[in-house]
């Protein structure tokens, strides 16, 4: 009686075997080393490629978010002369006569090259009289009625508003006509 091998296990090693049944083993075909050079040369590439570009992202990165923090840190320190350039405008509101006229001639001067330098800094002033009430760029403190502007339309600046490379840093103050 001959004895097959399965018979000669034993029953724990038999519903070992089944539960993990053995993979096949695939007999690669040899390959030359120049084949295998190549692969390696291929996987290198490759690899480099990824590399290189993960490094373009990487400077890309990181060159908008010094340009957003440079672009944060100008609007901070332009927030801050604001008060300044307020000042400039209620001096030169008010009229003059005489000696003051020179007097404020000189300042408008100085108030007109200050907002050249800061023009030039990406400060520019909201243009709001006439335009439609937006909120992005309006603070209204006022609802008045008017005959000459339409509904929702800003009719008085109260106080100028600015924006710096097209980011508002302080809303226009302004009167908005509420037509009934």
């Amino acid at each position: 009686m001959m004895v097959t091998e399965q018979e000669n296990l034993t029953h724990d090693e038999t519903v070992h075997m089944e539960e993990n049944p053995q993979e096949e083993v695939v007999e690669e075909t040899p390959t030359t080393l120049e084949e295998d050079i190549e692969s390696l040369k291929a996987d290198f590439d490759n690899r480099y490629k990824r590399l290189q570009a993960d490094f373009e992202n990487f400077k890309r990165r990181t060159n908008q978010e010094k340009e957003q923090l440079s672009g944060f840190i100008k609007g901070e320190v332009l927030k801050d002369i604001l008060p300044i350039l307020d000042n400039f405008e209620r001096a030169i509101a008010v009229p003059a006569n005489g000696d003051v006229k020179v007097f404020l001639d000189g300042f408008i001067m100085i108030h007109q090259n200050l907002m050249d330098i800061l023009s030039k800094q990406g400060l520019e002033a909201i243009e709001a009289v006439g335009k439609p009430f937006d909120p992005n760029l309006h603070e209204a403190v006022m609802r008045v009625d008017s005959e000459e502007y339409e509904n929702d339309t800003v009719c008085e600046v109260l106080q100028t508003g600015y924006t710096v490379d097209g980011r508002c840093i302080r809303p226009a103050m302004v009167k908005v006509v509420n037509n009934a």
